[in-house]
């Protein structure tokens, strides 16, 4: 994934040039998977197919994602971005769902609005993007929307690590609080100088996830009672490496996309916020081929909240880690071999607690080639392995068990294993 930078929109083809103006391009991507789960170890409850009390998702599966996406500019310089996007992957396993929401997939989707009615939500259309992006001079641009995602309020993406993702926990940069990745409405600035500064960026960006909500105890913006998300991000970038540094606040209800333990305990957390870290960067070779392109990432989180959902607990830190390595055209022009290593977010230490921090670490691994069976169509075989989906809860859907004493030592053994085909097509 390159960098992401304001640009003008591409001219569309003349023959749309009847219906679209010529600062307007409309474009579809359709992704088909075909794949299932392989959940085992000692916590699996074999004659009811449970885990922690939660039913596994472990069948063959076949699940669409498509969207629609309209870019129009009026200068050449701003950009109008409308996204229409449906999905089906709610009941399946390859979203966020117990009890191995680490395997949900980067093209998994489905209207988020009802997620309590799987069945009657599937393939919903809905509106995925709405945001407008001006420049304020040469420099400098601002974006403003009713409906973006924090990267889209960043000039940079501080990793090259595949075009054609599998698992969504290694499109975070290695970072899941930093890059957090929330949706709603939300503004952004960001800088990029000219001259000897050129190469260097500086963004602020700020999301609520809930800027609709009038109530605000619960959301709307810079509410004490909102989950807003803001984020500072200072980039250097060459012709062939990243360095990207980022902080981001997220509020309380925050998504820390990790192991159970770190998860719960960030959405159940009150009064005070998440606060992120990351430094990530890539470097790619100057011509494709046997020399991979190589995405790191780390970061790193501290629990500023007044109330866990945990007697006695004071404080909390999580960490994550990530490293991608990609190779373009290693098997002919168009194709790539992707391969990377992580570790999803997991709790590092516990403050207040006479147990103890429990071992909640675990990895992460993918391996896939997408094959470019035509300018338009291409088909991305995957495997992927997560040691410890579940971390320190491998058994056990409660905090309070899961970090009781001598509790983990107990916890029992959870791997998960997942074998897919992607199939994309994009017009």
């Amino acid at each position: 994934m390159s960098p992401a930078v304001a640009s003008p929109p591409p001219l569309i083809a003349p023959a749309a040039a009847a219906a679209f103006a010529t600062t307007t391009t409309v474009r579809v991507e359709v992704n088909g998977v075909v794949g299932a789960l392989e959940v085992d170890g000692s916590a699996v409850e074999r004659a009811s197919n449970t885990v922690a009390g939660f039913p596994l998702r472990n069948a063959l599966t076949v699940n669409q994602d498509a969207r629609l996406t309209v870019d129009t500019s009026v200068t050449g310089q701003d950009l109008f971005r409308l996204r229409l996007r449906a999905g089906d992957f709610g009941p399946s396993g390859f979203l966020s769902n117990p009890p191995t929401p680490l395997t949900r997939l980067d093209v998994a989707f489905q209207d988020p609005l009802c997620p309590d009615a799987p069945a009657t939500c599937g393939n919903v259309v809905s509106v995925n993007r709405a945001f407008l992006r001006l420049p304020l001079g040469p420099t400098v641009r601002v974006t403003a929307g009713s409906r973006l995602m924090q990267v889209d309020l960043l000039p940079v993406w501080p990793s090259a690590y595949t075009a054609s993702p599998i698992l969504e926990l290694f499109q975070r940069a290695g970072a899941a609080g930093a890059y957090s990745r929330r949706v709603g409405s939300g503004f952004g600035l960001w800088w990029q100088p000219e001259g000897q500064l050129r190469g260097w960026s500086l963004a602020y960006g700020y999301v609520a996830p809930l800027g609709g909500e009038g109530a605000p105890a619960r959301g709307g913006w810079f509410t004490a009672g909102g989950d807003d998300t803001s984020t500072v991000q200072l980039a250097w970038t060459r012709a062939n490496w990243n360095l990207t540094a980022a902080y981001t606040r997220n509020g309380q209800r925050a998504q820390l996309r990790g192991t159970p333990l770190a998860s719960q305990l960030a959405a159940d957390s009150r009064g005070g916020a998440l606060q992120s870290w990351s430094l990530a960067g890539y470097w790619q070779p100057s011509q494709p081929g046997w020399m991979p392109t190589v995405s790191a990432g780390w970061g790193q989180d501290r629990f500023a909240f007044r109330q866990f959902p945990v007697a006695g607990l004071t404080g909390v830190t999580t960490a994550s880690w990530s490293v991608g390595l990609s190779w373009v055209d290693a098997l002919g022009p168009g194709n790539s071999v992707m391969a990377a290593i992580g570790a999803p977010a997991h709790v590092r230490r516990l403050e207040g607690l006479a147990g103890g921090t429990p071992d909640d670490s675990g990895l992460a691994l993918e391996l896939a080639s997408a094959i470019r069976l035509s300018d338009a169509f291409t088909l991305t075989p995957a495997v992927f392995w997560l040691t410890r989906p579940r971390g320190a809860m491998a058994r056990t859907a409660s905090l309070n068990d899961a970090l009781r004493p001598g509790e983990a030592k107990g916890n029992g053994t959870l791997g998960a294993w997942g074998g897919l085909v992607r199939g994309t097509l994009r017009f």
